[in-house]
């Protein structure tokens, strides 16, 4: 009786924290307007979902909440849920919850996936490679716009620092068009890398039981994913533009490039695998 209520708090938690990444996901696309109470409210029902769940399978099932690192990392994405509803109004961090919701989902998924936890089916995996794979290159493809944005933002801006601009630089767009472009590539590409990472933990065991260039690639897919994420994070919150959103957009467009060649220089496998984690 007890493992199908730990089983109905992880769907639950799950359910929770993906509208909640939706809304927020949303906010950042759009780009104004704010994020109004329900995706907080959300994000504060699913961390007392995510408390729910860790007690019945502490208390009950048995596992224990700080051995390995998979459970581990479920309490700390419920602690970081509680963190964000309490200081997100008194230091204006409402923002954060797009980065917030989709972190505690996939550490959510992960402990349920790995680390002697359930193993989706051959069936689901299958239907969901198709749309994994897509959502990655499709993201992949736009930061590679951005990062092309941030590129020759730098390099403008070295120009007119040197009043160097002659010749074919002449046709180079304005500071302020590159770095808007630069932002919405990066807004447009995050939703699809998220969804990536999150659907990547249906492979989360394959990577656990494999070889270094799995956990390679998966190391830095999630490095991807916080780069870009704090480059987002820091322009709304902190008003980062120009030079320095560049100079980030182009590291994280770089750490995708590493998990691109990582995956294509690793050994040929025997199946279709997950291209991120």
């Amino acid at each position: 009786m007890t493992e199908p209520v730990a089983d109905v708090l992880f769907y639950l938690t799950a359910a929770f924290y993906v509208v909640a990444s939706a809304i927020f996901l949303r906010f950042l696309a759009q780009g104004k307007g704010d994020v109004g109470v329900l995706g907080p409210r959300l994000i504060g029902a699913g961390a007392a979902l995510h408390a729910a769940h860790i007690c019945v399978a502490s208390l009950y099932l048995r596992v224990c909440p700080v051995e390995g690192i998979h459970f581990p990392m479920s309490v700390g994405a419920m602690a970081m849920c509680v963190a964000y509803i309490v200081v997100r109004r008194r230091y204006k961090l409402e923002v954060a919850g797009a980065f917030v919701a989709p972190l505690a989902l996939t550490s959510l998924l992960a402990s349920h996936f790995v680390g002697g936890g359930a193993e989706p089916t051959a069936r689901i995996k299958e239907a969901m490679l198709p749309f994994h794979v897509a959502t990655n290159l499709f993201g992949v493809a736009l930061f590679t716009l951005a990062s092309s944005a941030a590129t020759l933002y730098l390099v403008q801006e070295h120009l007119l620092k040197k009043k160097q601009i002659d010749g074919v630089f002449r046709r180079l767009p304005a500071l302020d068009v590159l770095d808007r472009a630069e932002h919405r590539f990066l807004l447009a590409g995050f939703p699809l890398l998220t969804i990536g990472i999150v659907t990547g933990t249906l492979w989360a065991r394959r990577v656990e039981m494999g070889g270094q260039s799995e956990v390679l690639r998966a190391v830095f897919g999630y490095v991807t994913w916080l780069v870009i994420a704090a480059v987002l994070f820091l322009r709304a919150a902190a008003g980062w533009r120009g030079r320095r959103a560049a100079y980030g957009t182009i590291a994280g467009f770089g750490f995708a490039v590493v998990v691109l060649m990582v995956y294509l220089l690793r050994s040929a496998p025997a199946q279709p695998t997950a291209y991120l984690p």
